[in-house]
Parts: structure tokens; sequence; C-alpha cells
């Protein structure tokens, strides 16, 4: 084979792993399978983490010891990764009404989000339940600690306790260590004082689109409804306490500025789109890009903004100038492949949750493929 010959080969091999034109991978390598088979089953207690079968795993969070915790949302369980196994550490596997009890032998109904309070405990969205439990590691105890399992709203100035809820969709800490809750079906996020006693911080409890430049209580969020709705409008809190709410049926990210209750849009023009824009968005300014149905919001070390934008099948980052770019999957393109390749090549299948860990690996539930897949810094 002559030099030239050899150079095209290369060129024709280069040419056939590479992003197409306009795409690129930046700072992120390859994506791949963390765990699952892809195969929605309920699987055995114990296994490998590419032998274990999850059931449309919803979302993921890293916990105080460092390690992924897994919704595996029709399955109702929470699992946990230890030393590369998945293992339950709540829920049977059958519905139930998640009553106070020893955290493996509960019934759940779709838990939804986890999140981890200042004392280190999980802190789990019990969605269809319409409760927030607490898992204490050192007793194996789950409890409830907001909602009284009937779906409704109430009980905003008293105790949390108390206070009715319906499909709260995730929780989040602010730097005080006050806990909001997305409190999907009822419109508002809600937020649980010091003291224990509850109150609405945005939303007026009737859906729809307003309020931007104004206080967020005076705002009008939009989240789906209903028994078959899906669990979305999740929440993230940055270091300084500014809460990012994904206001999913609106097709926008909405910030709350901690300082001064005033809430604004800081991706997505409003309307989903009626095409694959594919690599036309890249580098476009966040707020004149067409989202569709975003669930879930991640916050990197340098605070860049992840959003799993969930209809689209794709992850997007909101840099710090202002812009968006995809991180993961073909926007407004769903399917199963491309592992071992450029992730903004690869096909996901509805992602409703993403994750970083302390090295800003990005960890996205793949959901509709059943699978937990990364795409490493």
């Amino acid at each position: 084979m002559t030099y030239f010959a050899l150079f095209l080969s290369i060129l024709a091999l280069l040419s056939c792993n590479s992003a197409p034109t306009g795409v690129s991978a930046g700072p992120y390598g390859r994506i791949a399978t963390y765990a699952g088979t892809g195969v929605a089953a309920k699987g055995p207690a114990i296994a490998a983490l590419h032998e274990t079968s999850f059931y449309l795993p919803l979302d993921l969070t890293f916990g105080p010891d460092g390690r992924p915790y897994i919704l595996d949302w029709n399955n109702h369980r929470v699992r946990v990764v230890t030393q590369g196994r998945v293992s339950t550490l709540i829920g049977t596997g059958e519905l139930g009404n998640a009553p106070a009890g020893p955290a493996r032998e509960i019934g759940l109904n779709h838990p939804t989000h986890i999140s981890f309070d200042p004392q280190g405990r999980l802190i789990l969205s019990a969605w269809h339940n319409s409760m927030i439990l607490r898992y204490d590691f050192a007793s194996d105890y789950i409890q409830p600690i907001c909602g009284t399992g009937e779906r409704a709203y109430g009980g905003d100035d008293g105790p949390a306790e108390l206070a009715l809820i319906n499909l709260p969709s995730a929780t989040a800490f602010d730097p005080l260590g006050r806990m909001y809750i997305s409190d999907q079906e009822n419109q508002r996020i809600r937020m649980i004082d010091l003291d224990g006693n509850i109150k609405t911080v945005v939303g007026t409890g009737e859906p729809g689109f307003s309020g931007d430049g104004g206080p967020a209580s005076e705002a009008q969020i939009y989240a789906p409804v209903g028994q078959a709705a899906p669990p979305t409008s999740r929440i993230a809190i940055d270091e300084s306490g500014n809460l990012y709410l994904a206001d999913t049926f609106n097709n926008r990210v909405r910030k709350v500025d901690a300082a001064t209750g005033t809430i604004t849009t800081i991706a997505g023009n409003g309307t989903f789109p009626s095409v694959s824009r594919g690599t036309l968005d890249e580098g476009a300014a966040a707020l004149e890009v067409s989202l569709y149905w975003p669930c879930d919001l991640a916050i990197d070390s340098e605070g860049r903004i992840f959003i799993a934008d969930t209809f689209n099948h794709c992850v997007r980052r909101i840099d710090l100038d202002g812009t968006i770019s995809t991180i993961a999957g073909q926007c407004g393109k769903s399917g199963d492949e491309g592992d071992e390749g450029n992730p903004q090549i690869a096909r996901l299948s509805r992602p409703y949750g993403i994750a970083l860990d302390s090295d800003d690996n990005l960890y996205i539930a793949d959901t509709r493929n059943h699978r937990i897949r990364i795409v490493r810094r």
C-alpha cells in the first residue's frame, strides 16, 4: 500500500467515528453504559452493574458517601451501587402506601427523586404516594416527613408533616438547610423552614406562564397533571441559594434569585420544536432555543446548568456566557445506540434524570432504554 493510500484509509476511518459538521464533544469524552442490561425487568436483589435490570430508571443522585443512588421507578425501588454491585436499599418492589418501617419491607408507589439533608439522611420523593420520606442509614428505617398520602393542597404556614402535597417530584436543600419541594400537580414550589413549617415560595397554584421579572410567589409555572402524568419539574439549588426549576410544560428553565426572590427565564423560548434542528442550536443563546418537556437539572462545579431535555432525547448545557450546547444525544432523535463513541452522535430515549459526580462526569438516566449511561470528562 502506498503512503497516499494509507493516508486515505486512515482518513476514512477517522471520519466514520467523528461528529457531523458543527458538532464537537467539547470537554466531554465518550459515552458508555454505566449500569443496566437494557431490558425492562425486576432483576436480582444484588447484581453487577452490567447484569442489573431496571424498569424505567428515572434518576440518580450521588450521596455524601460518593455512591450513586438510582431510582428504579417502575420497580418501586431505590437501588445503590457499592463497589461495582447494585443492591436494593428501599422498597419491596411491589406497590405500597409507603408507611413508616424497615426500608426493605415497605412498598412504594413510583419513587421519583432522591436528595440528602444536611445530616446526610436520604430524602425520597414518593411521587404517587404524595409524601416526602426520610431514610436514616443508622436505623435502616424510613418514615414520612411531609404529606399524609392524600393528593391535595393544604397546610401552608403550618407543620410540614400535616401538609397536603400532590405528586412531589423533587426536593433540594439551600445553604441554610431549608428543604424545597417541587409540588408538581399543585403547580408550586414549597419550602420547609428550619422550624418544620411549610409555605409556598414559587407559583400561584394556577397552571400557566407569567411573572418573569417579579416575585416568584406571584408567578405561574406549568407542570403536567393527572394520573397518567409523567414525573417532571425537578429543581436544583446552587451554592448561593439560587433555585432553578425545569418548568416542564412551559418548555423553559427558570431561576429564582436567592437575594431578591425574583423569577426569570434562563433557557427556552416557550415553544417545543416541530422538527429537529440538529446542530442549528449549538452556540445559540439559551433563551432562543426550543426545549421540549425539560424534566431535570444539574449544576456543575463551575456553575453551568445541565438540562435533561427529555422529549428532545438529549442533554444540554447552559454555558457561563448564556449560550447552549448539546452534551449527549441527538436532539429530536430517539434511539439506543452510540456506546463507546461521541456522545453527541449517540441516541437516547427520554432521559428523565441527570446527575454529576464530584469530578463533573455526567450520568444520564436513559429511561426508556432502561439504562444508566455515563459521559466522562
